[in-house]
């Protein structure tokens, strides 16, 4: 799983926590965000891009007002019908923010109907958050973490990964939270899955912007930024 794999489950997980799947309704929405990560002395960008549906797609292409001629091949997340995604490859970011753009969806669903939907996306960014603590206690058998609030930022979340697998996800943290506590034995992991004692994973604080008046199917930026730690005793 890959840095940016790791948003479209904390997505899916929202989508499929607050919905109830209705095969009868081909109603699909669409959310573009700008996503912002370090890569050496420099902040790049790419795009994220996401298609839901309380029913089934069989295919989501989309185009951009800012882009003529190029368009977007949405696919499947993880093999859920009900979310399709598209996301720049590492490569393909750069120091150039993504121009705002509407962005136009054509969704055919698995009964043979089709819908077109949108996405306005501005040019508002998130810088990289900061983490000014991350360190494991060994007195108190914890992983402490403070981060530098954002201006703008709406919430937080945090993950742990273990190799390419994500083995922890915080709740979503509200924007006036910066600090946060993650034990063996509390609630996030993966399951069946617990820390092992001298292992290093990586820990990854996201800060996410919505649209106005929107929610966590209407983002408008996401960054992020990792540190790596080895779990204690």
């Amino acid at each position: 799983m890959n840095q940016f794999k790791i948003l479209t489950v904390v997505l899916l997980t929202l989508l499929i926590t607050s919905c109830n799947k209705n095969d009868d309704q081909v109603t699909g929405v669409g959310d573009v965000m700008i996503v912002a990560r370090q890569s050496g002395e420099n902040t790049v960008y790419g795009i994220s891009m996401y298609a839901y549906t309380l029913s089934s797609f069989e295919s989501v292409t989309a185009v951009s007002t800012s882009e003529s001629g190029k368009t977007y091949t949405l696919k499947a997340n993880q093999g859920y019908k009900t979310n399709f995604y598209f996301e720049t490859p590492e490569a393909q970011f750069t120091t150039t923010k993504p121009a705002a753009a509407t962005f136009d969806f054509s969704a055919i669903f698995t009964n043979g109907l089709k819908q077109d939907f949108q996405d306005v996306l501005t040019d508002k960014v998130l810088p990289i958050p900061t983490l000014d603590k991350c360190e494991y206690d060994a007195v108190k058998h914890q992983l402490d973490l403070n981060w530098t609030l954002i201006t703008d930022a709406t919430s937080y979340s945090i993950n742990i990964i273990d190799g390419d697998e994500l083995v922890f996800r915080s709740i979503e943290l509200k924007n006036n939270v910066k600090t946060s506590v993650i034990s063996a034995a509390g609630t996030g992991w993966a399951v069946g899955f617990t820390p092992e004692a001298g292992k290093t994973y990586t820990v990854r604080l996201y800060a996410y912007m919505f649209e106005p008046g929107g929610d966590a199917y209407n983002i408008q930026a996401v960054s992020f930024v990792e540190k790596q730690v080895v779990w204690g005793n």
